[in-house]
């Protein structure tokens, strides 16, 4: 018969001195792996601001009336997600130092992760806002602005649509890079009102 062995050996107060022991894993290649996790996602959203901004700002000059719109909203978009790729991979050219605890190693790989959730969320906001442009459209009382909106809306859906596509696969990969290096060795800490707890398994 196989059981767990809970042990309630340290105070709150004493919680620091627990994250604070050095991991049993070694960081330096584990924060590596997740930098480069974050560089090619910004190369992917890079590809496609440029590709927005080229392919759009073409055919912004050669369209007239709603695809006009839907271009130059994209291409308004592309030049946004550009800057943010190119300041992120810039950011990531010095390697980050690697965290020698615990705690601050799962606290930087948490705030990746709910980056990466909090972006999917506004990407569904985007996509509803989409919706709404292009049912609003109907009611608006010149042409002009009948076809800014349906182009500003379906521009929206598309932004919308690959930024939760790429928010959601980024979000998974770095789960699962963190599920396979890193959660598992948490597993046999507990914590609770008061208490931290050890569980060891015992037969």
């Amino acid at each position: 018969m196989r059981g767990s062995l809970v042990l309630l050996v340290l105070p709150l107060l004493a919680a620091n001195e627990l994250a604070a022991q050095q991991l049993p894993l070694p960081a330096t290649e584990f924060q590596a792996r997740r930098t480069t996790l974050d560089q090619r996602g910004m190369l992917v959203l890079g590809g496609w601001a440029l590709g927005n901004v080229g392919v759009s700002g073409a055919r912004y000059f050669a369209t007239e009336g709603r695809e006009k719109y839907f271009h130059q909203m994209n291409v308004g978009w592309g030049v946004v997600n550009l800057a943010l790729a190119g300041s992120s991979l810039w950011a990531t050219r010095r390697p980050p130092a690697a965290p020698t605890d615990r705690a601050t190693l799962v606290r930087t790989q948490l705030r990746t992760e709910n980056l990466y959730l909090f972006n999917a969320g506004l990407d569904v906001a985007y996509l509803a806002t989409g919706l709404y442009l292009r049912e609003r459209a109907a009611s608006r009382p010149t042409v002009r602005r009948q076809q800014q909106l349906r182009g500003y809306g379906q521009s929206l859906l598309l932004q919308g649509g690959f930024l939760l596509a790429f928010d959601g696969l980024m979000f998974a990969a770095h789960h699962r890079h963190a599920s396979q290096r890193l959660y598992p060795l948490l597993s046999g800490l507990q914590v609770g009102p008061g208490t931290v707890a050890f569980t060891l398994p015992i037969r």
